[in-house]
């Protein structure tokens, strides 16, 4: 009995030892990305603006092709909204939301995952014109894990993890826009 007593204070120490220390882990993360794209800023704003392109160049939707994708609002305006639910745990389930608009120039996203953990963040997808038909994008994420699995910010290099899957996703719709010019 003695035994089990002590396990059981052991254990309950060990938790309550790294509900501490997550308590004092940043909840925030930042990541940045930026690819150019042969195209005009208008036609590339037009692009990223249109949530539906997601399922075409998403990094992160393309690696379960079993995701289940649908839409509310109006395309395109503020409100608009793009939910996905996946059993793969890299996709997981949440909602991306238009929330801000600067024609041509920036889009606004508020981006929700449920699962397979709650992390809420900011998504800027900026355009800046480089001239003869080539517009720099750029992604900017910033967002929060919720206490207590900001505790996995210790173990995993979120900006390089998020990084590469913006990579990616840069890099897939460069052609796809390309394609809708020409």
């Amino acid at each position: 009995m003695k035994f089990l007593l002590k396990l059981l204070v052991a254990a309950v120490s060990l938790v309550g030892i790294v509900l501490v220390i997550a308590f004092f882990v940043d909840k925030t993360f930042e990541v940045k990305r930026s690819r150019t794209i042969p195209a005009d800023r208008e036609i590339t704003f037009a692009f990223f603006k249109n949530l539906e392109n997601q399922e075409e160049f998403s990094a992160w939707l393309n690696q379960d092709p079993n995701t289940k994708v649908w839409y509310e609002g109006n395309p395109g305006e503020v409100g608009y909204k793009l939910y996905w639910e996946s059993n793969d745990k890299r996709v997981g389930k949440g909602v991306q939301e238009i929330v801000s608009i600067e024609e041509n120039e920036r889009i606004e996203y508020r981006i929700k995952i449920s699962e397979p953990e709650s992390i809420q963040s900011d998504l800027i997808v900026q355009m800046k014109d480089l001239g003869a038909d080539k517009t720099k994008v750029t992604w900017h994420l910033k967002g929060e894990i919720s206490y207590p699995w900001n505790l996995t910010l210790l173990f995993k290099d979120v900006e390089n993890e998020i990084g590469l899957g913006f990579e990616k996703g840069l890099k897939n719709a460069g052609p796809l826009i390309e394609k809708s010019v020409g």
